[in-house]
This record gives C-alpha cells, structure tokens and sequence, in this order.
C-alpha cells in the first residue's frame, strides 16, 4: 500500500472536481451588481475565475494521479482493494479538513466571522497536525488563528469594505 500514491492524489482530485462544478453551477444564483456600469466585470467574474481554476487543478491532480497508477501497474505493483471506510481512515486529514470546513460555514453567521474563524483556524491547524505534538501546539495554534482571523477581518472590512457576519459580537457595536 505504501507505493500506492496515486491514490494520494485521485480521490481528492476528484472530490475537489465534484467540489469545484457544485460551486460553478451554484454562481448563476448570485445577484448580479454591476456598480457603476465602468467595467464588464461583475460580482460574477472572481467566482467564476476560482471556480475554473478549481476545476482545472482538480483535472490535473486525478491525471497526475492516473499516469502515477499506470506506472505503479507497469512495475509489477498491485492494486489492493480497499473498503470505503478503510480509505477514509486513510485519508482522515482529508475528511475531518471537509467537516471543519462545513462546520465553518454553518456557524459563520450565528457566531460571526471572527469566532468561527478563530475557531476553524485552530482545528484545522490540529487536523493537519500529527496527534502527538498537539500538547506543545495548542498555543501556537490560538495565537496563529487569532492573529489570522484578525487580520482577515481587518482586510476584508476595512481594507476591502466587504461586510462580513457580526454574529454574536454585535452586543458589542462592532
């Protein structure tokens, strides 16, 4: 299993590649704004543009991943069969990353941005973090989501006037 490495790179190629045409075909549902009319650009063009990109590297990750299969079966490997639940124990990093992400989105609004940001920030810097070192990353890993998320916030708001979820800071008046 150890010189299956293709699989490292088609299944999430092709889950990113489902990802990446769900997220295309949900943008004609954006409200378009033209502004001022100056540009043919519109709130339209930057989803489009990730969308495609998206979709394009998912593409080259499962090529990449098909030619490292035809490889590994050219050197005489064999393919070893794996239940669904053995893959995704395989691919937890993956998987958990996927859940967070879905968590993120979900409590975006009731919590706001700088909450669930600190939040998703922290867990996913655990996720991509091997078990036994998260002991002595647990403080890294709060300062590095804070600091995040308040410079986020600071860029899209301020930066960019792009208003973001308050959330339950609102008591606050931000």
């Amino acid at each position: 299993m150890k010189n299956e490495k293709y699989r490292l790179d088609i299944i999430p190629g092709i889950v990113l590649a489902l990802f990446a045409i769900g997220y295309l075909v949900m943008i004609p549902t954006i409200k378009e704004f033209t502004g001022m009319g100056a540009t043919p650009l519109t709130n339209r063009f930057v989803p489009y543009l990730w969308g495609s990109v998206l979709l394009f590297l998912a593409a080259w990750l499962i090529v990449r991943g098909i030619r490292k299969r035809k490889k590994f079966l050219a050197e005489g490997g064999v393919i070893k069969k794996m239940s669904l639940v053995e893959t995704l124990k395989e691919r937890r990093e993956v998987v958990f990353s996927f859940v967070a992400l879905t968590v993120y989105v979900a409590v975006m609004t009731p919590l706001g941005f700088i909450i669930a940001t600190v939040l998703y920030v922290f867990c996913q810097i655990l996720i991509l973090t091997p078990k036994e070192n998260w002991k002595k990353n647990y403080l890294p890993a709060a300062i590095t989501a804070v600091l995040t998320a308040g410079i986020l916030f600071y860029v899209f708001r301020y930066l960019l006037n792009v208003l973001l979820p308050i959330g339950v800071l609102s008591i606050f008046g931000l």
